[in-house]
């Protein structure tokens, strides 16, 4: 004989009327309930309901389904805001769940007496089957706040069964609530309740089979609340690109020469973007913030620089070396080089300029609605030249990702291997900076100033180099985290930070390897660990045993129903009319609408 369910708090209640009452008050209620009430208009015909599911044959009626339709739905609420909640799916699997455990309800023996029925109908807690998976979701969104929130997690909604007067249960105020939400008379009503509190109890014996320890919860508690805090290191390709790499001909052309196949393969899949013509462009951009208070000032600004820029130009100074000084844009480092621009791959109107300008020639400033830029095309590549140029972008393309990512991969093993070995973080890092080779760009910037020097020209912006690349590594501390943060952001996916800092033992320590970035790699040294107290759980025991076992009891009711339903997975066939969202009809303004939710009153 199967265990059965402890006695819910409609059993409760008939035991506290029983002792007061006795047996005869019981059973005149069950008759109240039973005969007294009148059946409702528009009830269900004999030639029998629309079937909203049919499950192994059994009906489950269109009237039930959006009964728990209405009572599922906030009051006053219309079906097109319900929509994305998926409400009528939702019920459908609610449903579905529902005859699931009705049927298994049999199979165990399990049923519900009437003066339990009519115990928790006399209290006005209506219950309704939400899928076991969504029923926290659905509460959260559609359970108002508080206590209606909590219910509806459980299945029950609340109406006011009780004279205004008296505040007693009155026969009339339940009907007339009742029946407004669920459009059935009092028998199909209370016929319906009754198969919703068997699947409760159902649910309820499932879930008293679950048991969580105290030391279970605590795990739970020490894994939220213990923390962390690591330093770590960024090293970003960009910075190895833009400052550290040697990208002379020379460099490239070295490599080149190694990775033929890899060039080819890679040219073949993006010369057809290049095709017969391309104009190798720089360009010198001064942007407009287009949330400036005052745009006109802001654009005269960006005007006046673009200006300045080109004079400096006109008097021989090179292009590249200007942008440098003053471009806005990603290009600048690179002394403003676009590459090789086919037609159709530049905004308008820069393409109509740059299609009409020579080899050579610098054009007039361009507004755009970013900022104003000044062009020059250094050359203009056709045919084979263009195959050429195409081929030599590639080779530079693929030579600056893979070096800067082995420069950013071989930096940070050094650093991680000096932590290793003893050193501070900072000291690593330090040291690892200071072996850098110097780039041609802060050579080229050192020539540059002295040239000023000697040309008395307007001071120019401060050169990027190893010391004040934006990039540049500089070490980090997190703020105190657990082992469900994100400590380092851009860690690659997959890549568990938090995990990996909470291996580490002791401060100092640093992990096996480095950590993965989306543009380069972490160095990651534990600063400090705390271990949840004692005295915090003290103070969080119950909730905590209590969160943890409500957690595993909808994880096992969820397991529980995907077994009996795996076992009906073809035998389950939905009215698409009643099921289904209906599809907007724009010509009548909206789809079509399920019946309406009435305001129950206070």
């Amino acid at each position: 004989m199967p265990r059965q369910p402890e006695p819910g708090p409609g059993a409760t209640f008939v035991n506290k009327v029983s002792s007061v009452l006795g047996a005869a008050a019981v059973i005149a209620i069950a008759i109240v309930f039973i005969v007294q009430f009148r059946p409702a208009t528009g009830a269900q015909t004999a030639s029998g309901p629309t079937c909203a599911l049919e499950i192994n044959g059994s009906c489950i009626s269109s009237q039930d389904f959006w009964a728990t339709y209405r009572f599922v739905a906030p009051r006053n609420t219309d079906a097109a805001r319900l929509k994305p909640f998926r409400l009528r799916e939702r019920t459908a699997d609610g449903l579905i769940e529902r005859w699931l455990l009705v049927q298994d309800a049999k199979r165990l023996g399990l049923t519900v007496s009437d003066e339990d029925l009519n115990a928790e109908l006399r209290s006005g807690r209506v219950h309704v089957s939400l899928p076991a998976d969504k029923a926290e979701e659905l509460a959260y969104y559609l359970g108002g706040e508080g206590l209606g929130r909590q219910l509806l997690a459980q299945g029950v909604r609340l109406v006011y069964v009780k004279n205004r007067q008296t505040k007693k249960f009155d026969l009339k105020q339940y009907e007339k609530e009742t029946r407004t939400v669920s459009q059935m008379s009092p028998t199909d009503f209370r016929e319906f309740q009754r198969k919703e509190l068997v699947a409760s109890r159902m649910r309820d014996l499932v879930k008293s089979r679950v048991r969580v320890s105290e030391s279970e919860a605590f795990d739970q508690f020490a894994y939220e609340r213990s923390t962390a805090t690591v330093d770590y290191v960024k090293l970003e390709r960009g910075f190895y690109a833009d400052v550290v790499l040697d990208r002379s001909d020379k460099s490239i052309d070295a490599w080149a020469e190694k990775h033929k196949e890899e060039i080819d393969k890679v040219w073949d899949a993006r010369k057809s973007q290049i095709g017969d013509e391309c104009r190798q462009l720089r360009s010198i951009t001064a942007r407009v913030d287009a949330e400036a208070s005052e745009p006109d000032a802001a654009k005269a600004k960006a005007k006046a620089t673009i200006a300045a820029a080109a004079e400096r130009i006109k008097k021989g100074e090179d292009f590249g070396d200007v942008a440098r000084d003053v471009s806005e844009d990603g290009a600048a480092l690179r002394g403003g080089e676009l590459g090789c621009m086919p037609k159709g791959k530049l905004p308008k109107p820069i393409e109509d300029i740059a299609v009409g300008l020579a080899a050579g020639k610098v054009s007039e400033p361009i507004e755009t609605d970013q900022g104003v830029v000044l062009l020059k095309v250094d050359a203009i590549a056709r045919g084979a030249d263009a195959e050429k140029v195409g081929r030599r972008e590639v080779a530079r393309d693929l030579y600056v990702a893979q070096e800067s990512e082995r420069l950013a991969a071989e930096g940070s093993k050094q650093i991680l291997a000096a932590v290793k070995g003893g050193k501070g973080l900072e000291d690593a890092l330090n040291a690892h900076l200071a072996g850098l080779p110097k780039a041609k760009i802060e050579e080229k910037a050192a020539e540059k100033k002295d040239a000023k020097k000697k040309k008395d020209a307007p001071a120019a912006r401060e050169a990027v180099t190893v010391d004040n690349h934006p990039k540049r590594p500089s070490i980090s501390t997190t703020l105190p985290f657990n082992l469900t943060g994100t400590p380092i952001q851009d860690i690659k996916a997959g890549t568990d930070a938090a995990r990996i800092a909470f291996e580490l033992a002791k401060p100092g320590d640093a992990p096996s390897d480095v950590l993965p970035l989306e543009a380069g790699y972490a160095v990651m040294q534990l600063k400090e660990k705390a271990a949840a107290s004692k005295e915090a759980w003290d103070k969080e025991r119950e909730r905590y045993v209590s969160s943890l076992r409500n957690t595993k009891q909808s994880e096992a009711l969820s397991g529980y129903l995907r077994q009996l339903r795996s076992k009906l997975a073809t035998e389950i066939k939905q009215n698409p009319a009643v099921v289904n969202e209906p599809k907007e009809d724009k010509s009548k303004g909206g789809g079509d609408e399920a019946p309406p939710i009435e305001d129950l009153g206070d």
